[in-house]
């Protein structure tokens, strides 16, 4: 038995009307689905870190340790892209879930009956994206309900800054406070090793310092820096070498020669010394708790926002699924492939009525189905 495309279109324009109705049914079907398909509407919030210093990469760090995220970082991108993933990360914690929920009253609008289901259906809204190489972290949610989703896009853009910010000023407040006592106890300190060193100087009569005997003090320390190293690596040694060791033997003249030095200056002048040096490492580290302590202020007065939202978003007029003409369009499809389908059938068909050979085989083919079926069913 044979028969080919032309008997396929010999069929299909003898109902060409037929087939338009039908077409026409499923376009309608179409239509009717773009209707009744729920909408859903997309909410995006644009956002841009607004200060690239240290500062925020400290704050950030901070925020990282303590959410639990691990250090996020893309190899040779821009720093603004590892701050923007580390939004990702804290726009997820269960803090800001918290906030969206409480401030959307997201209990009584999605009808949930505890918070977990909250938090899964507003997992499944959102999502959070970086678009590269602009560098713009946005901030996508999907719902049923448009002014809903606009609300917990521009919920989660306004919780993420708050929470930035009093984080900034909650870790400024904390350093001052602690550079606080650091100075006050450095003051104390510095003021007791000054005393010291006038106190020293006027019962032995010593010289101010200058210059000349500034130089002859750094020149003393190293000297005692290299005899307290050397001292060092003799016990070291003893551990694991006898006193005959060359080695042993030779560090133990290097000190001899740097203790017999030493020796060459009084002792008065030796505590002078360490007096002086004293009061120099606590002025050092006075000088230096000065600048944090500047920077800290600083850092706790800050009132720039650390992101800035390139667009809040209004809720959307129209859905963005599902699309009434991609819906219709894919109805006119099915329903074209029905047809086609249909109408090789049916072709098919004629051809083996046409037959009685491939007729008789048909019905055979078809009473051994039957039996197979009823088998099956009595089992």
């Amino acid at each position: 038995m044979k028969y080919n495309v032309i008997d396929l279109f010999v069929f299909i324009v003898r109902r060409w009307w037929k087939i338009l109705i039908a077409l026409a049914a499923f376009g309608a079907l179409g239509v009717a689905l773009a209707f009744i398909l729920p909408k859903r509407y997309r909410a995006e919030v644009k956002l841009l870190p607004t200060v690239q210093e240290t500062g925020l990469m400290s704050v950030l760090s901070g925020i990282q340790s303590q959410l639990g995220i691990s250090g996020l970082s893309i190899p040779g991108a821009d720093p603004a892209a590892s701050i923007m993933l580390t939004y990702a990360d804290i726009l997820r914690s269960q803090t800001i879930k918290d906030v969206v929920i409480d401030s959307c009253e997201l209990l009584k609008r999605l009808d949930a009956e505890d918070r977990l289901e909250v938090y899964s259906e507003l997992d499944g809204m959102t999502a959070f994206n970086l678009i590269l190489p602009e560098n713009i972290f946005v901030i996508e949610v999907v719902g049923k309900d448009n002014v809903l989703v606009a609300e917990i896009a521009n919920t989660y853009a306004k919780a993420l800054d708050n929470y930035l910010t009093h984080s900034s000023t909650t870790r400024g407040r904390h350093l001052r406070e602690f550079i606080e006592r650091r100075l006050t106890q450095v003051e104390k300190d510095m003021q007791v090793a000054q005393d010291s060193l006038t106190a020293f100087q006027r019962r032995h009569q010593l010289p101010l310092m200058n210059p000349e005997t500034g130089a002859e003090i750094q020149a003393f320390a190293e000297l005692k820096a290299q005899a307290i190293q050397k001292e060092l690596e003799l016990d070291y040694m003893r551990a694991f070498s006898t006193v005959n060791n060359p080695q042993y033997d030779a560090a133990r003249r290097e000190l001899a020669l740097l203790q017999a030095k030493l020796a060459t200056l009084p002792p008065v002048a030796s505590r002078y010394v360490e007096l002086y040096r004293d009061f120099a490492v606590q002025q050092e580290i006075y000088m230096i708790l000065i600048q944090q302590y500047e920077q800290a202020k600083l850092l706790e007065a800050k009132d720039t926002p650390l992101i800035s939202v390139l667009e809040w978003v209004d809720p959307p007029a129209k859905p963005f699924a599902p699309s009434k003409s991609l819906v219709v369009v894919a109805a006119l499809l099915v329903g074209l492939v029905l047809i086609v389908a249909y109408s090789l059938v049916r072709v098919y068909w004629e051809h083996v009525i046409s037959h009685p050979s491939q007729h008789e085989k048909m019905s055979y083919l078809r009473d051994e189905l039957k039996k197979s079926f009823h088998r099956k069913r009595r089992r």
